[in-house]
């Protein structure tokens, strides 16, 4: 179906008002990552990271088809071309980033540490993979077929007569991409699931016949328990349990979460609990419930949100890009 030159026109505008409004909300996303110290938590510090892409894509976006009309062999057409196909496709590695990240977390147990050492790799993969085929368009020309980057209806891009090289290079790669990323969050998905459910049902069971818990794993959260019975000893519930001593009242105890370093050691009954690699808060609180069954749900709860709170901000990042995909009008 061909486009009127009215259609075309429409279509430009409502393409810049969305680019702009795309670049303020990247510009914002830098310009807080930059200056609020407590944004800069690892699914943050991926967004910063794809922000820039974002930028300049928004860029190519907004150029339009000002491209075409300044010439297929012009400079700012072939530049357009040059960033749709390199950052574009960017987006995509990043969201299967994010992904891999809730992965290694979940089911190998990597901690923020490990997280923060593959931030170059990534950085190198996603800006480094698309670049290559990006950059090689500028070489290749054919007597038939003319420069690979040119016409493509509503902005400079792969043209029409190369149109094969949409498909083969980038929608091919991309919907790849994007199918991994959300097997990986379906099977993530389902475990949570499975997960939640059995930390519910934590409160009648008696936490020393519970292995540690999977979120527990999940978030590198420690959790070390001691109920203290009031006997004149004050041995621990287990203690007594194991010599057949009654334990018939419990002595007061209090849940720590730190965030941002160790926590120091606790004399005494207590719970303690370290910091999340996915979801650290640079913050202190202290919770003291009236018995054993809440102290096990509070400590369950603290650890699941923080892989929970990860979860969702990658997967609502998925979703728009999937939104933004399945609607992106390139190939026409």
């Amino acid at each position: 179906m061909t486009l009127s030159e009215q259609q075309i026109l429409a279509i430009s505008a409502t393409e810049r008002v969305c680019s702009t409004i795309s670049l303020v909300g990247t510009f914002v996303i830098v310009t807080t990552f930059i200056w609020s110290p407590t944004f800069r938590k690892p699914i943050n510090r991926l967004v910063f990271y794809a922000s820039w892409g974002n930028i300049m894509a928004s860029i190519a976006t907004i150029i339009s088809a000002d491209g075409i009309h300044s010439g297929v062999d012009s400079s700012l057409c072939q530049f357009q071309g040059f960033l749709i196909q390199w950052f574009m496709p960017a987006d995509a590695l990043w969201t299967f980033a994010m992904a891999c990240n809730v992965y290694l977390t979940f089911f190998h147990k990597y901690d923020s540490e490990q997280l923060r050492r593959l931030e170059w790799k990534y950085v190198l993969c996603c800006y480094g993979i698309p670049f290559v085929p990006a950059f090689a368009y500028f070489f290749i020309q054919t007597q038939a077929r003319g420069r690979i980057y040119g016409s493509a209806i509503l902005w400079c891009w792969i043209s029409v007569q190369w149109s094969f090289l949409r498909i083969v290079i980038f929608y091919g790669p991309v919907w790849l991409i994007i199918s991994a990323t959300f097997a990986i969050y379906l099977r993530a998905g389902s475990v949570i699931y499975q997960k939640r459910r059995q930390l519910r049902n934590l409160g009648g069971i008696d936490s020393d016949l519970v292995p540690e818990s999977p979120f527990a794993m999940l978030t590198g959260i420690q959790v070390t328990r001691e109920i203290a019975c009031s006997t004149p000893e004050r041995r621990s519930l287990s203690e007594s349990a194991a010599r057949g001593l009654p334990c018939s009242a419990f002595r007061a105890y209090s849940v720590t979460i730190e965030g941002g370093g160790a926590p120091s050691t606790i004399q005494g009954p207590s719970s303690k609990v370290g910091p999340s690699p996915l979801h650290q808060e640079n913050s202190s609180k202290t919770v003291r419930p009236d018995g054993a069954d809440s102290q096990r749900r509070s400590t369950s709860t603290e650890a699941s949100s923080a892989t929970w709170a990860y979860t969702k901000y990658a997967m609502l990042f998925f979703v728009a890009l999937l939104v933004t995909w399945s609607l992106f009008p390139g190939s026409t």
